[in-house]
This record gives structure tokens, sequence and C-alpha cells, in this order.
């Protein structure tokens, strides 16, 4: 017999018994499988195919310390990777860095130009209103979000109030998670029950009567991991088979299912629960997993019951960082079959096997973990084992591969006061082959890497076996489904947009002339630095452009068709930014490194006290109903109240770290601009579009904003507002674009000081009552008003590349030395070895440290990792 058959790929071994049946089938039943195997092949040249067609990045962020205060710095170093084998990648040249406050507000944004897969900067800590508690910082390529929000990188940072003692960071007071009255605009966190106990089938699904591996996760209420002992029982509750948790809450056992249902018992601080455990499906394949016992290959079992006689084949395909590294087709003979695949020539880091069948469905999966990547070994050491205050520091770093060969490359390198420094469990390591390629919460992935022993290797097995989720979408590697990419690599910073018609139906307008004329904000009485451009619409009214500036620039846009001036829209697509990430009550925690006492966030810190004012605001008996609202007034005694008067700019600092939320109008304008509604210059509208605790009720002929049913104050400038019809509208003749910012303050205090006393009978309480918030509205000095559009013309600002900052560091050989509180002590995110591996750094030491908190991080052109973390 002539024909040859390509059922399993020869890189794997095979039991021999599988190859004499098929060498002696009949030719019959070998056409059928040509034609079974003929279905499978096109998912498999599709998944060869992915990678080449849509490489994907990932991201990742080395901070210079693990926790911050307010006024801080945040200085970090951003590597670009490709996922298939972490090499600095060269795709994107542009990556986007936002910090988001606790409620989920991006309150700055750091756009980045990326070289050979590197870039760096910075977030302050200082804008007003602030709250402490925990940021994010995410980063990302615009291209990456093709695939999802879960493929950005997104980091958790402790921000705490500053210390009522200069330099006494033993304070760790934070403000408790949601209990604020900041804006909050993300989901709120799920607490889960006292006890937690969830179920992970090997494979995806439990099949009746075939012995099947199951993992599991047991959570306490904030879910932090719990360790428990139980026993599975059936309906007559007859024990039939023990577990007990492996690491931190997970663990596995060996179950067989049957068509009753059956519990789960288990025993936590003398009060028994009891869970369901899944239903055994009547038919299907079951995948058993061994990655433990061989050092060069991952032993596999696939079993079946009650499954179509007709399929004879199915698929095994092994993919690792978005690329096919290995596939075969097996045919399971005799319900069962067991085979092994080639670990070696996998990448380091987590792999997919899956088996599908040749309608491209997915009948089980599982994660591995596979290797440790070739290291770059980094070491550190300082002249001295101890030094005193102020006194110099130098530190010599060696980089090498193996320990022996020499490596020239760059690094970034983080020197802190290790006193009282918040335990970081993460790094470049955990984060490019481990936490970037699973989901959920992870309490301490370092431990992972620690060792490469069977319990840490069991350990890890049973992690991936219980975090499902898959970076990669097999439906559209696999062609089943179609992927639309909506952004393409940027090459540098891009201007987008469209031009439609102004109303509702926003119709494109193909074939007009665009003039776009940029000049660099604060240059703008200046000759040059000015850029000038023009371009005509395609078929949807779209037009592009890439430039590489950097900083704030001015822009215009112009629109004409046939040589005359036109009044459309023009929308740029700037709305991309991911929505906000529910966090976690876990991930909320804190471990101080020197003493391991772990504990929740729980300490709330109280609102900020009414201040004593020395008068109130008062006004007319009549003035609720002059304009035209119905509102009971109630007068209370007069009460009389000194404090010591303080000055105009504390009373604006006062005003704005107490208001609530803070608006640059002309991006929120811009944002409600870009989304396709016009609100020209109604103040009502924008402050809707970006609050939904306004809304506008009507008196008369009169339309009045209300914040949370209440009235609100508008007051220009810090100016007090007279409480008649003429003072109170007195904002409506501020066009919007004259505005810079404004504060939204519901402090009773900041909304009297505001206020023309004119009736000394009303009280606070009573100001209470009837306004919801005070808005502060901060317009632009005189000179620098934007000047009015014109038609068919759109005035915007563009924010080029973010300009660099360079880390401060104190040189006291030519300082007089002075209390000295950093507690980043040296932050260089590009250093360089030389030849032999070396670099050498140098800083001085602050008042009081005695130990350093070290962190040296990289990633190579060719996807060598190397850490540094003392201990």
């Amino acid at each position: 017999m002539n024909r040859q058959y390509r059922i399993l790929n020869c890189k794997y071994i095979l039991s021999f018994w599988l190859v004499i049946s098929l060498l002696f089938s009949f030719q019959a039943w070998g056409q059928e499988l040509d034609n079974e195997i003929s279905q499978l092949t096109p998912f498999i040249q599709s998944l060869r195919n992915f990678s080449k067609n849509i490489p994907q990045e990932k991201v990742y962020l080395h901070f210079d310390n693990t926790s911050y205060y307010q006024g801080d710095h945040i200085w970090f170093k951003c590597y670009i990777v490709t996922c298939e084998q972490h090499q600095l990648s060269q795709l994107s040249k542009t990556l986007y860095v936002e910090l988001l406050n606790p409620g989920g507000e991006i309150i700055d944004k750091r756009i980045l130009p990326i070289e050979n897969g590197q870039c760096h900067g910075d977030f302050t800590l200082n804008q007003l209103p602030f709250y402490s508690g925990f940021y994010e910082v995410r980063a990302y390529t615009k291209y990456m979000l093709n695939f999802g929000d879960d493929a950005i990188f997104s980091r958790l940072l402790p921000v705490f109030n500053k210390p009522k003692i200069e330099g006494n960071y033993e304070e760790k007071d934070m403000l408790k998670y949601g209990r604020g009255d900041y804006p909050m605009k993300r989901a709120k966190p799920e607490k889960g029950k006292t006890v937690n106990l969830r179920f992970f089938p090997e494979g995806g699904d439990m099949i009746q009567g075939i012995a099947s591996r199951v993992a599991f996760e047991a959570t306490g209420e904030a879910g932090n991991p719990i360790d428990i002992t139980g026993v599975v029982i059936d309906k007559n509750n007859q024990e039939l088979y023990q577990f007990t948790t492996l690491h931190e809450g997970r663990g596995v056992f060996t179950y067989i299912p049957g068509v009753d249902k059956q519990e789960a018992v288990i025993e936590y601080f003398g009060k028994k629960y009891r869970f369901d455990l899944p239903i055994g499906l009547p038919q299907g394949v079951v995948m058993e997993v061994d990655n433990l016992s061989y050092a060069d290959s991952i032993g596999i079992t696939l079993k079946k019951s009650g499954y179509a006689s007709s399929v004879k084949i199915l698929g095994v395909a092994i993919l690792s960082g978005g690329k096919l590294q290995n596939h075969c087709y097996v045919y399971i003979a005799d319900d069962k079959i067991s085979f092994k695949i080639d670990k070696t020539k996998l990448p380091s880091g987590v792999s997919q096997i899956v088996l599908f069948n040749s309608k491209g469905d997915i009948l089980c999966d599982r994660l591995v973990f596979t290797g440790k990547n070739e290291l770059l070994d980094i070491k550190a050491k300082t002249n001295k084992s101890a030094y005193q205050p102020y006194e110099p520091v130098d530190m010599e770093f060696s980089v090498a591969v193996l320990e022996t060969n020499p490596a020239n490359t760059t690094f970034s390198v983080s020197v802190r006061d290790a006193a009282n420094e918040v335990e970081s469990k993460q790094n470049i390591l955990t984060d490019l082959l481990l936490m970037s390629e699973i989901k959920g919460y992870v309490r301490n992935p370092s431990y992972y890497f620690e060792d490469n022993n069977d319990t840490h290797r069991a350990a890890l097995d049973v992690l991936l076996m219980v975090q499902g989720w898959r970076r990669y979408s097999w439906k559209q590697m696999a062609g089943v489904e179609t992927i639309d990419l909506k952004y393409l690599p940027e090459q540098g910073i891009e201007t987008s947009g469209k031009v439609v018609s102004l109303g509702i139906k926003q119709v494109p307008k193909p074939n007009v002339d665009v003039s776009l004329w940029l000049q660099k904000r604060g240059e703008e009485d200046e000759t040059g630095g000015s850029f000038v451009a023009s371009f005509v619409t395609g078929d949807q009214g779209r037009f592009s452009l890439v430039a590489d500036v950097y900083g704030k620039w001015n822009m215009i846009l112009g629109v004409t068709e046939k040589g005359k001036k036109k009044n459309y829209q023009i929308i740029l697509d700037r709305l991309f930014s991911p929505e906000s990430k529910r966090y976690r009550y876990a991930d909320m925690q804190v471990n101080i490194a020197e003493n391991n006492d772990e504990h929740i966030n729980d300490e709330e810190i109280p609102d900020h006290p009414e201040e004593d004012l020395k008068s109130f605001f008062i006004a007319y008996k009549d003035s609720l109903a002059k304009l035209s609202i119905s509102e009971k007034t109630h007068h209370l005694k007069e009460v009389t109240v000194t404090a010591k008067k303080r000055t105009k700019e504390q009373d604006i600092y006062h005003s704005r770290s107490t208001s609530l939320t803070y608006y640059d109008v002309r991006s929120e304008s811009d944002n409600i601009y870009d989304s396709g509604k016009y609100i020209g210059d109604d103040i009502h509208q924008m402050l809707m579009n970006t609050n939904d605790y306004f809304t506008i009720v009507r008196g008369g002929n009169r339309e009045f904003l209300f914040y949370k049913n209440k009235l609100t104050l508008f007051v220009i400038d810090y100016q007090s507002t007279e409480w008649s019809e003429l003072g109170y509208f007195k904002y409506k003749n501020i066009r919007l674009s004259a505005i810079k910012s404004m504060y939204i303050n519901e402090n009773t205090s900041v909304i009297s000081q505001y206020i023309t006393s004119l009736d000394p009978t009303l009280s606070p309480l009573e100001i209470a009552l009837t306004l919801g918030c005070v808005v502060l509205i901060e317009t632009f000095p005189d000179g620098e008003v934007p000047v009015e559009e014109s038609k068919g013309i759109r005035k915007t600002k563009l924010e080029g590349y973010s300009l660099e900052k360079e880390f401060y560091s104190p040189d006291y050989s030519v300082l007089p030395p002075e209390p000295d509180y950093r507690r980043t002590l040296y932050w260089n995110p590009s250093v360089t070895t030389d030849e032999h591996g070396h670099a050498k750094i140098k800083f001085y030491n602050n008042s009081s440290c005695t130990k350093f908190g070290i962190s040296a991080e990289t990633v190579t052109s060719l996807g060598l990792i190397g850490i540094y973390k003392n201990e």
C-alpha cells in the first residue's frame, strides 16, 4: 500500500501500537481519514499564518518605587516587546501611559516615542483635588487595543497622604476605597462570601464515568486565598474523595462524575460549607496533561466516552506567544490514547494546548508553563556596607549571560530608602512570562520563580489550571472568526479624523480640502516653530497625518470646498482610551517589606471638616422666588464665629483642594466634540456631558443648572457672586473657550465664602439645603483668551510626544546638607554597561537611610530578561 498517512507529526513520540494500526488500515478507512485531515488542515494553516500577519505586543513598566505619597514623582521605564519571543518590538513607535485616580478618572497622560522597544517618563502627584488611595498606571500602544482591554499593562500603586510630620514615612494614611465623595467611574469591587470555592475541570469539561482532574481555588470574602481541606460526598452523604490545598488556596484532585449531583464539603474555622461540583456531560473528550513527570516532554492522555463514532481524527495545536509552535492529528482508539510532545523547543512562558475538531471547535484546552528563559545575571555591589547621612555612594553593576559571558546592554535601575518600604512581588520576569498571559489575582507571582523544584512547579501547574483566561482568541487565530484591526501600529503622532455635515445625521464629506496649522504653545508670538499641511478627504470624509512633534501645540483645522469655506464639523479620532477597570479588594492591600505584616487597606480618613468662617453667606429672603424656584426657607438663630483670616492664595488652595473634581475645559470640550456632539458655548451642556449629577431645571423663562437636585452656584475667578439675578447669571456671558478650568466643590463653607452677604439670618444649614455645589470657574488671563472660531475652522490642541524630565539627585559635595527625605535616592532608566558588562553609578545618601532597596531590570533585543532585587 503506497498511501502515507500524516496522522501525527514526527516531532511527537507515539505509542507503537498506534503506528502499526494505522499502517495496516483498510484503503477505504484511509480515505476517510484523509478527508477528516483535510478538514483540519485549514485551521492549522490559519494558525501558522496568524503570528506572521498579525504579530502582537506586550508592555511592561519598571517603577522607581513601590509606593508613593502626595506630591511625589512617579518615574517609570517602559519595555515594549513582541509576544512571541519577548524581543524588543520594532512594531509601534508610540506608547500611551495614563495615570488614573482611585475613582477611575484619567488625571494625567504621557505620549512617549518608542525607540528600540523602550521609552521612559514620569508623573507628579500634585494635581488638586487629591485623593489618596490606589492609583492605576496603564500603558498600551494603540495597536494593542485591537485585542481587548485585558491586553494592556495595568499596575495598582498605593498613594498615601503626605505625612503630618515631614519625612515620617511610617505614616501610611490612605482614604479607604469608595469612602470619599470623589466621582466613581469604576464598577464597584465584587465582594465574595465568607468562603468561596470554585472548580476548574482540566481541559474544560468533565464527562460522566471518566476520571478527570479538577483544580480548585478557595478564597475569602476579599478574594484572598485561604487554605482548606474537604471531602466529596454523593447524594447519600457517603465520602468519595478527599482534597486539600497545595499553595495559596489552590489544589487539584481526581474525580469521576456520575449522573447524580455530588457535593464538596469543607470546614473552615469550625463551620461547614457545602458546594456543588460541576455536572459531567453525558459524552465528550477529557484531556489530561502531565507537565511535571518529564524534563523534556509533556504527557497527554485523551479519553472519550459516547463520542460520535464518525469522528476519527482530531487536531492538537500547541501555541505560545500567539504563534503555532507545533501540531499533530490524533485518532482515539479504544476510547483512549496517550502520547508525549517535545517541550524543549517551546519558548519560555505560558503555552496553550488545544484539542479541536473539524469544525474548528475547541473540545479541550490547557495552559502549561515551559522552561525558564535564559536569563541575564545582574549583580550589584557597593564599596561600603553602611553609609552615613549625605555620604556619596558608589555602586557597581555587572551583567552577564549564564554568569560568564559579559553583556553589553542597557537596564533601568532604582535605589530606594528601604525603611518602611511597601513590598512588591512583581517584576519584569513574572509579568512578561506569566502575569501578562493569565487573568485574575495572584498574591505572590515571584513565588513561582523562586525555585524550579517539584513543589514550585506543581503550584505553578495548578495556578494555570485555575487562571483560565487566554490572551489570544482561538477563533481568530484558527480563522473561525475574522479579526477587525481598527488600529494599525502607529509610526508617530497621528492626527486623523473625518469631516461631516453639521447636525444629527453627520453626513461624511469626501473630496474636501483640509488645511492644518500647528503652533508651539508658548511661542505664538515668535517666528518659527510652526507646521502647515493640507490634504483632501477620502471617500468617507476621512483624513490622516503622521508627524513627529514634541510638547503641546495649538492646532487649527480649516475646511474648504471648491475654494470656499464650509461650516462642516471636523471630528478627530482621539477617544480611544479604555474604560477604567474594576478593582479587586485583594489588589488593594499593603505589605510592609520589613516585617511582612500584611494588612488590608481599611483605615478611613475623615472627610475635610467644615471650617469656621468670619462671615456667612446672606441672601435676599425672596431670592429663590426671584429666581423662579419655589423653596421654603427656615431661619435659625444668628451665630457669631471668629477665625483667623486666610490670604487670597490660601482661600484658592483650600477651594481647589477640597473640591471633588477638576475639569480642563478645553480638553473636556474637545472630547465632547470628538464624540460627535455639538454644544457650542453652552456651559450647562458641557457640565452635563462630563458629570451625570448635573441636570437642567426650567423656571419661568430661565434655565437653571442643578447638581444632585439642588441649585448650582457659579463663581468666576474666585470673586464673590452677587445673589441677584444679574449677579447669579453672570457666568452665562463667558465663552467656553475663555474658561481654562473648573472645580466642582460641595463644601458648604466654600460655597458660603463666595456669596455676598445681604441677609444675616440665612445660615450655612440653609445654604446646604439650597445649593448642591459651587462651580469654580477659572478663566484665561487677559491676552490669552483664544480668538473665536470662524466659519469652517476648528481650533483645538495637539499633544505631541511628552518632553523628558531628568531625575534630580543632589550633589552634597557642593551643596550644604539640609533635611533630605528622598525615598528614591537614585533613578536611571538607561544605564549602559561597557564591553566587560560593567556599569557604575554614584549618588548621595539622604538624611537617614541605612538600608538600600535596589531593583534593576532589562530585556534585550534578543528577548533575554534580566532582574536584580536585593532581599
